[in-house]
């Protein structure tokens, strides 16, 4: 399991600092996010509150339906790396609870032994109890624009202890959600004014780019376009920095809401 005993005393610990301080500090510390102007400023600055707050993961994920166009996804993860590529290999997100949750319900999710009812989401929920993420909360978060997404909270251990914790900062992680899902708005969904700030692609990096969108994968790109996978990797790098993302479906779901290529 990731993190270690001392660690969780550590966060646990925090929940006392959480306690004694009025609203306004706390919001004042959220103020951090909505200031973010960039995904990475954003990322560090969700990791540090979350830290904060007593918990070691987070995860925002959102679905966005587009004036024009096919609804795109959007992922900002604090979660463990290679629980992410588990995730998206084994085609999780059909059992999620968190998920199936976030589509039907606007009330909070604590985690708890009674939402892995089924043999594959008991499958699941070990999985992911080895990967780290033992307990936790959700919530749900409606947008104006037709989004609808989800931002949580997670820790390794799964006690009487975390699960307390996650009930007792389920209305904070409400008012975390609103500013968090509110920057992302700003800096991946709302196309810029300017058509001088959207950025400017490369013949090959908007080829690499519409062989992404399309699924395939980089390896498949290299032989489709005829350049070494070394060549596709340098241009997906290029790509996502261009864009000012860090992942290859943040990437996709920045350059589709930009109009610089089609899903």
């Amino acid at each position: 399991m990731a993190g270690g005993g001392d660690m969780h005393k550590k966060l646990f610990h925090a929940q006392a600092v959480v306690d004694v301080r009025d609203s306004y500090n706390l919001l004042t510390d959220f103020e951090g996010i909505i200031k973010a102007a960039s995904l990475d400023t954003l990322g560090r600055e969700v990791r540090r509150i979350t830290h904060q707050l007593g918990f070691e993961h987070f995860l925002y994920g959102v679905r966005y339906v587009p004036p024009e166009g096919d609804a795109c996804q959007f992922i900002l993860s604090g979660y463990p790396k290679k629980w992410m590529v588990r995730y998206q290999e084994a085609g999780y997100v059909e059992v999620d609870p968190v998920v199936a949750h976030t589509y039907r319900h606007p009330t909070p999710l604590i985690w708890q032994q009674s939402m892995f009812d089924t043999p594959d989401r008991k499958i699941f929920m070990e999985e992911a109890l080895s990967h780290g993420l033992g307990s936790g909360l959700s919530v749900p978060v409606r947008g104006a624009s037709n989004e609808t997404a989800g931002f949580s909270l997670s820790n390794p251990d799964r006690t009487k202890d975390a699960h307390m914790h996650s009930v007792q900062l389920s209305g904070t992680l409400y008012v975390l959600s609103s500013y968090m899902h509110e920057t992302i708005r700003h800096l991946v969904f709302t196309p810029p004014q300017d058509e001088a700030n959207i950025p400017s692609l490369t013949p090959r990096e908007l080829e690499c780019l519409r062989w992404w969108v399309g699924g395939k994968k980089a390896v498949q790109i290299a032989d489709i376009m005829k350049i070494s996978l070394a060549g596709v990797y340098f241009h997906m790098q290029n790509l996502k920095r261009k864009l000012g993302v860090r992942s290859k479906h943040q990437a996709i779901a920045r350059a589709i809401l930009l109009g610089m290529v089609s899903p």
